[in-house]
Protein backbone atom coordinates (compact mmCIF):
# COMPACT_ATOMS: atom_id res chain seq x y z
CA UNK A 1 0.00 0.00 0.00
CA UNK A 2 1.34 3.42 -0.96
CA UNK A 3 0.84 6.30 1.45
CA UNK A 4 1.57 9.77 0.14
CA UNK A 5 2.99 11.59 3.17
CA UNK A 6 2.10 15.00 1.71
CA UNK A 7 -1.53 14.36 2.63
CA UNK A 8 -0.95 13.47 6.29
CA UNK A 9 -2.76 15.95 8.48
CA UNK A 10 -1.49 14.77 11.85
CA UNK A 11 1.91 13.91 13.35
CA UNK A 12 2.77 10.24 13.50
CA UNK A 13 4.74 8.24 16.02
CA UNK A 14 8.09 6.56 15.43
CA UNK A 15 8.65 3.29 17.25
CA UNK A 16 11.63 2.88 19.58
CA UNK A 17 12.29 -0.35 17.70
CA UNK A 18 13.06 1.63 14.53
CA UNK A 19 16.36 2.85 16.05
CA UNK A 20 17.18 -0.45 17.72
CA UNK A 21 18.76 -3.44 15.94
CA UNK A 22 17.70 -6.92 17.00
CA UNK A 23 19.65 -8.14 20.01
CA UNK A 24 20.72 -11.23 18.06
CA UNK A 25 22.35 -8.95 15.47
CA UNK A 26 24.05 -6.39 17.72
CA UNK A 27 23.77 -5.38 21.37
CA UNK A 28 24.00 -1.86 22.73
CA UNK A 29 23.72 -0.07 19.43
CA UNK A 30 21.22 2.72 18.83
CA UNK A 31 20.86 4.12 15.33
CA UNK A 32 18.85 7.36 15.41
CA UNK A 33 19.96 8.55 11.95
CA UNK A 34 19.75 5.29 9.98
CA UNK A 35 16.16 4.63 10.99
CA UNK A 36 14.45 1.47 9.81
CA UNK A 37 11.79 3.00 7.56
CA UNK A 38 10.49 2.86 4.03
CA UNK A 39 11.91 5.38 1.57
CA UNK A 40 8.57 7.18 1.63
CA UNK A 41 8.51 7.54 5.43
CA UNK A 42 12.19 8.50 5.50
CA UNK A 43 11.30 11.53 3.37
CA UNK A 44 9.62 13.13 6.38
CA UNK A 45 11.78 11.50 9.10
CA UNK A 46 14.94 13.10 7.69
CA UNK A 47 13.93 16.57 8.89
CA UNK A 48 16.25 18.04 11.54
CA UNK A 49 13.65 18.32 14.36
CA UNK A 50 12.86 14.62 13.97
CA UNK A 51 16.56 13.72 14.12
CA UNK A 52 16.88 15.78 17.31
CA UNK A 53 13.99 13.89 18.92
CA UNK A 54 15.43 10.54 17.83
CA UNK A 55 18.81 11.56 19.25
CA UNK A 56 17.26 12.61 22.56
CA UNK A 57 15.44 9.27 22.73
CA UNK A 58 18.62 7.33 21.94
CA UNK A 59 20.59 9.15 24.67
CA UNK A 60 17.84 8.55 27.23
CA UNK A 61 17.77 4.84 26.32
CA UNK A 62 21.56 4.57 26.52
CA UNK A 63 21.62 6.24 29.94
CA UNK A 64 18.93 3.91 31.27
CA UNK A 65 20.82 0.89 29.93
CA UNK A 66 24.06 2.03 31.58
CA UNK A 67 22.36 2.85 34.89
CA UNK A 68 20.69 -0.58 34.98
CA UNK A 69 23.67 -2.55 33.59
CA UNK A 70 21.64 -3.98 30.73
CA UNK A 71 21.52 -3.91 26.95
CA UNK A 72 19.49 -1.17 25.29
CA UNK A 73 17.27 -3.92 23.89
CA UNK A 74 16.32 -4.93 27.45
CA UNK A 75 15.30 -1.60 28.96
CA UNK A 76 11.68 -1.13 29.88
CA UNK A 77 9.72 1.05 27.47
CA UNK A 78 7.77 2.41 30.44
CA UNK A 79 11.04 3.53 32.08
CA UNK A 80 12.15 5.14 28.81
CA UNK A 81 8.79 6.86 28.36
CA UNK A 82 8.97 8.19 31.94
CA UNK A 83 12.50 9.53 31.37
CA UNK A 84 11.49 11.23 28.11
CA UNK A 85 8.40 12.80 29.66
CA UNK A 86 10.51 14.11 32.57
CA UNK A 87 12.70 15.85 30.00
CA UNK A 88 9.79 17.42 28.13
CA UNK A 89 9.49 15.15 25.13
CA UNK A 90 6.00 14.60 23.73
CA UNK A 91 5.60 10.85 23.32
CA UNK A 92 1.94 10.74 22.35
CA UNK A 93 -0.47 13.32 21.05
CA UNK A 94 -4.14 13.27 22.00
CA UNK A 95 -6.27 11.75 19.28
CA UNK A 96 -8.24 14.27 17.27
CA UNK A 97 -11.55 13.51 15.68
CA UNK A 98 -11.22 13.09 11.96
CA UNK A 99 -13.83 14.79 9.84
Amino acid sequence: MFIDATYLKYPYSISYGSILPKKSECTNLLVPVCVSASHIAFGSIRMEPVFMILGQSAVAAACLAMENHQAVQDISYEALKKRLLERGQVVQLPLKEQK
